[in-house]
């Protein structure tokens, strides 16, 4: 294997993988995030760079033109606006600040790259790469050097959201900010300054290597803490695997048997029309996936079904108790969980326990919740995961919070937030297959935990309707007396 084969490789896996990082993102931000959107943008946008890198050190290892991927390569420098995207929509996903970063920069790099493709002005082409000699239109030195700018920018912006983010959230980013920092620093300075200075017969293109630990870090920071389920993904690809095989083999096929009677062309067209009538007109790719969700997930994650159903409970059922009942009862028919505690606010401003299991019955009976937890979903006001705490808070605090928590068998701690109070806490145990909590477990227990808000609400308003109504009854009947008193009184005095 030659230099440019050494060089080109391995550039084709670094893109493979930040495709499959975009992908997998994209199919599992159930709630349409922006921040994930821009996320998976940027990582598109780095597999364009590596993979035009890759094609160019292939093609030249056989001889052939590549040129074209030279000036190709300069997709990478979308991974800009995709960046600050990302950035700004995690400060605030509504604000504008975002939205005006992408309506600038992405027409900017847009008319750079057209510039590129189809003029001389930027990039000429016609290059050698090993040893790298290359030439320089008379905008590309503005363009990298504004580029290089940008990205000083976006290391600037990182350092500060750093700074203002704080608990889980700081810790599931860090890696990810690590990565994007060694990406930044370092095609800062090669792909920018670097070429600005003249190059030193370093090409360009191989600073898409630079991409290789910021989507390392961020699969690494995915399994760390667990975002995602792989298994959901493994399964898709399975599906999507299995029926190319069998269209593939039934494409060709059909080929085969109508060839010979209607000629090459005609038999593509029919061939492709079976095609089309097996994957759309009948159920074999639904079953296809369907049989592999099985086999690989194994049932798990059908959390429309559980969502709809506690909807659908919160307007059919009206009894506090027996509504709570039956969420906290989807809760362990979905995940599995037979420790699950709920406690409520009460007059004292303490909460006590209103639903739980056995466990939870024994040790928390008559008592309220640890005041260290319920501190701690005060502070921060969204679900805390109990092994994550260590990394996050001092020794002493982690301490407290720990053993408050396992003293209830409790990995999870959700809180109940209505109009930005306290209103309670509901906690988790293992689940029962032994299996760690993914963010879509916990996206779902969230969404459901609104729900048991809304139910309290619901619970509490339709108690003051009904007391009230009691009370309008009585009335009634207290006038209904007077009047009919009165009147005994008016008759007899005839």
């Amino acid at each position: 294997m030659g230099p440019y084969q050494l060089i080109g490789y391995p550039l084709f896996f670094i893109a493979a993988l930040e495709v499959i990082l975009g992908i997998m993102l994209l199919r599992n931000n159930h709630r349409s995030s922006p921040v994930i959107r821009a996320v998976a943008a940027f990582s598109f946008y780095l597999a364009g760079y590596a993979l035009c890198g890759a094609v160019m050190y292939v093609r030249a290892s056989m001889g052939l033109e590549y040129n074209f991927f030279t000036r190709a390569s300069w997709i990478g420098w979308f991974s800009i606006p995709a960046a600050l995207q990302f950035i700004f929509y995690l400060k605030d996903e509504t604000g504008r600040s975002a939205r005006t970063v992408g309506r600038i920069l992405y027409p900017f790099w847009l008319a750079v790259y057209v510039l590129t493709l189809f003029t001389d002005l930027v990039e000429p082409g016609h290059l050698s790469l090993i040893p790298y000699v290359g030439s320089s239109g008379p905008l590309e030195n503005p363009a990298r050097f504004i580029g290089a700018v940008m990205i000083l920018w976006i290391m600037y912006e990182i350092y500060l959201l750093r700074k203002n983010v704080s608990g889980i959230k700081k810790a599931q980013l860090n890696y990810f900010f690590h990565g994007t920092l060694i990406f930044a620093g370092c095609g800062a300075f090669m792909v920018g300054f670097l070429q600005v200075l003249g190059g030193l017969g370093f090409d360009p293109v191989l600073g898409a290597y630079f991409s290789l630990p910021w989507v390392a870090l961020t699969f690494y920071a995915i399994t760390r803490y667990r975002l995602f389920d792989i298994r959901i993904i493994i399964s898709r690809t399975l599906s999507i695997v299995s029926l190319l095989s069998v269209f593939s083999i039934a494409h060709v096929g059909f080929f085969k048997l109508f060839e010979p009677l209607l000629g090459a062309t005609s038999a593509v067209l029919l061939s492709l029309a079976l095609i089309a009538f097996l994957f759309f007109g009948t159920p074999i790719s639904r079953r296809v996936q369907e049989w592999f969700q099985r086999m690989v997930v194994k049932g798990k994650y059908d959390y429309q079904q559980a969502l709809q159903e506690s909807i659908k409970a919160i307007v059919t059922k009206l009894d506090l108790s027996e509504l709570l009942t039956y969420i906290i009862d989807i809760m362990k028919r979905n995940l599995g969980v037979e420790n699950i505690c709920l406690f409520l606010r009460n007059e004292s401003e303490q909460f006590s326990m209103r639903h739980g299991s056995t466990l939870c019955r024994e040790v928390t009976f008559g008592r309220p919740l640890e005041e260290h937890i319920v501190g701690w979903m005060r502070h921060e006001g969204q679900i805390v995961v109990r092994e994550e705490l260590e990394g996050l808070l001092a020794e002493e605090d982690f301490g407290y919070i720990n053993a408050s928590m396992k003293k209830i068998g409790a990995e999870l701690a959700i809180p109940l937030l209505y109009k930005g109070e306290l209103q309670g806490v509901l906690t988790m145990g293992h689940k029962g297959s032994g299996e760690p909590y993914v963010q879509s477990d916990l996206d779902l227990l969230e969404a459901m935990a609104g729900h048991v808000v809304v139910a309290i609400e619901n619970a509490r308003l339709y108690d003051e309707a009904r007391q009230i109504k009691a009370s309008l009854q009585e009335s009634e009947e207290r006038f209904h007396n007077i009047m009919d008193s009165t009147l005994r009184k008016y008759l007899s005095l005839d």
